[in-house]
């Protein structure tokens, strides 16, 4: 089977679209977090960093469990060491975009630097 980069997208897409309008709320959502954080100083960036990077794990394990799901596909159908690996890929970069976008927030929260 050939694979190209236009097909996976496709599949990618379709696997997002019925998520796109919660996806468009928190991009905007994270823009005016950040926003409001860079037009002020003094903010603990640092002191955010690992309970986002501990969120961001959990969210990492979650999306092991359910990407098959996602795709209407169940472990049983993962098969080949490439399934495995795009489940385990796509597990770290959802954790990792949790992270990031978790980041913002829990400055935010977190208040200024004593």
């Amino acid at each position: 089977m050939a694979f190209s980069l236009f097909g996976i997208l496709a599949v990618i897409l379709e696997a997002i679209r019925p998520f796109l309008w919660l996806i468009a709320a928190v991009v905007v959502i994270e823009l005016l977090v950040l926003f409001r954080l860079l037009g002020r100083r003094g903010h603990a960036w640092r002191k955010a960093l690992r309970p986002a990077l501990l969120l961001g794990g959990v969210v990492m394990v979650v999306a092991v469990f359910i990407g098959p799901w996602l795709t209407s596909a169940g472990f049983a159908d993962l098969v080949g060491l490439l399934d495995w690996l795009s489940l385990i890929g796509g597990s770290i970069a959802a954790g990792l975009v949790a992270a990031l976008l978790f980041w913002p927030l829990l400055t935010l929260v977190g208040g200024r630097r004593a």
